[in-house]
């Protein structure tokens, strides 16, 4: 059978990061936890909740929600369905991009950004007229430095 991570296959917990359970003994945290605790806090700042309102939502606490962001807690299939009914994502967005470079780019986005990106989103959407929206593509280009491009 295929491992589902190649850089783990046949070298025991290769590609697991140590950590601690809480009591001090050596626990595994598994790439796709820290993955799906990614994608769920980066969908909570997307929306502006606060991981107590999120907490509260789901009859938990927040540090709980810390424990599901940073990966240290593995979500179970129960609360996965809780969690995406709450962020209002299919369950499959837990899972998209882990590969791609378009996941890549998630795990690099500053999250303090977001409800920028949200206004500007937001304003683009209201722009019917499609060249002006090519308009507003190209001001926005035209805006970026050389080396960004």
């Amino acid at each position: 059978m295929q491992p589902l991570f190649p850089n783990q296959a046949a070298k025991g917990n290769k590609g697991l990061a140590p950590a601690t359970n809480g009591r001090g003994l050596p626990a595994m945290v598994h790439p796709v936890d820290v993955i799906v605790g990614k994608r769920i806090r980066l969908r909570r700042s997307a929306l502006s909740i606060s991981q107590t309102e999120l907490a509260e939502r789901l009859g938990l606490t927040f540090q709980q929600i810390q424990k599901y962001e940073r990966g240290s807690n593995r979500v179970s299939c129960s609360r996965l369905v809780e969690l995406s009914k709450a962020l209002d994502v299919p369950i499959v967005y837990f899972f998209e991009d882990t590969g791609s470079d378009e996941g890549r780019l998630f795990d690099q986005l500053d999250l303090r950004i977001i409800p920028e990106v949200r206004r500007l989103v937001s304003a683009f959407q209201k722009i019917e007229n499609t060249q002006e929206r090519r308009l507003a593509i190209a001001l926005m280009e035209s805006m970026v430095t050389g080396s960004d491009r």
